[in-house]
This record gives structure tokens, C-alpha cells and sequence, in this order.
């Protein structure tokens, strides 16, 4: 994974988890690693933690033949990559060349929640938003089999009941009415 920090005056910080280090910094037994960009917590500057999963063969003692052992969590290391004092001065992060902090006047934006927020509630101009197709596609799944209630029909859209109850509430279904085309529009073509 790759940090970068662009500060206003010009100063760009690059973190990369790949350069520089061993291919396996937390042992051999490390399968699987986790990195946490704290952008949750900026109140205490902006951290990367660092976690990691091993495979211990004692996970696998004990166990009958068809049953898969599980790889446990490790807690790893935690780097400061900007201290509060310097987010003042940060234009936006990127990671892994996504924009995920940007700053706005004299604030910063996450921009992932952003994102998140507005593909739940707005129209992207090509279609409706993910909670409109939610309740849209629970409509036509109901009108297909009405004895289903909603929350089984929720599940089979890959939803909660409770998320389908919040996308609801917050943004009715709105029926978009189509204009109809001019009846008779080709009567004319090649005159």
C-alpha cells in the first residue's frame, strides 16, 4: 500500500508498505496482513497501524480432518505519518492514488464517507442511488411473490431489514416518470 501526503507548501510524504522492507517483516508465519489508515481518529494525527495474521501449527491441533484452522490476528506495529499539528497544512492523501482526504476552506473532507454517502443518496446521473435501487429492486422482488415479507425479501436483495427500514426513511422511492415519446415520430422519417 502507498500513503502519500500533500502538504500546501509543496512537501509531498510517500509511505509504502512494499518498499524497503523484508517481504515477510512479521516472521514466516505471517499469511495475511492488515493496514489501518486512521483517518477515524485525526484528533491524534493521522496513523497507520499495521496487523498481522499467522499460521501457527498448534492452530491446527486437535482438530478433526474437515475442520479448517484459523489464522489469528496479531496486533503489529503503529506508524505516525502526520502529528495533528502538521493536518493543518495537508492538501489531501491519497492511497494507493485513491483520494481519501481532501482538504475544503479550512477543513478537511473524507472523502471515502463521501463517496459512500452520496452513492447511498444521490443520483450519479446514470441512474439512481443505491438506496432508491435497493427499495426498487425489494418492490420487484415483492411483486413477484407477495407472500414473502420484507425482511426476507430484503435478505435476497443483499440487505438487512434494517437497512432497507433506513433507506425508507431517509429517501422515499420516488416513481420517475418517463415522457413518452411523440406517438407516431417515425410517420414522417424519409420525407
Amino acid at each position: 500500500m502507498k500513503v502519500q501526503i500533500k502538504y500546501r507548501n509543496g512537501r509531498l510524504d510517500v509511505f509504502d508498505t512494499d518498499s524497503y522492507t523484508p517481504s515477510q517483516p512479521f516472521g514466516d508465519g505471517c499469511m495475511l496482513a492488515n493496514y489501518e489508515v486512521r483517518f477515524d481518529q485525526l484528533e491524534k494525527g493521522l496513523w497507520l497501524q499495521a496487523h498481522f495474521y499467522e499460521t501457527d501449527p498448534r492452530f491446527k491441533e486437535d482438530l478433526e480432518d474437515d475442520v479448517v484452522p484459523v489464522g489469528r490476528r496479531a496486533m503489529g506495529w503503529r506508524f505516525l505519518l502526520a502529528e495533528k499539528s502538521e493536518l493543518s497544512d495537508v492538501e489531501q492523501v491519497l492511497v494507493d492514488g485513491d483520494r481519501m482526504l481532501v482538504r475544503m476552506g479550512d477543513g478537511l473532507v473524507d472523502v471515502m464517507r463521501l463517496d459512500c454517502a452520496s452513492a447511498l443518496l444521490l443520483s450519479d446521473g446514470g441512474g439512481p442511488s443505491l438506496a432508491s435501487q435497493l427499495q426498487g429492486v425489494v418492490d420487484a422482488l415483492r411483486a413477484s411473490n407477495d407472500a414473502m415479507d420484507d425482511e426476507a425479501v430484503a435478505n435476497l436483495a443483499g440487505a438487512s431489514w434494517e437497512a432497507l427500514a433506513w433507506a425508507r426513511e431517509l429517501q422515499p422511492l420516488q416513481q420517475i416518470e418517463v415522457e413518452s415519446e411523440e406517438e407516431g415520430w417515425m410517420d414522417y422519417e424519409g420525407d
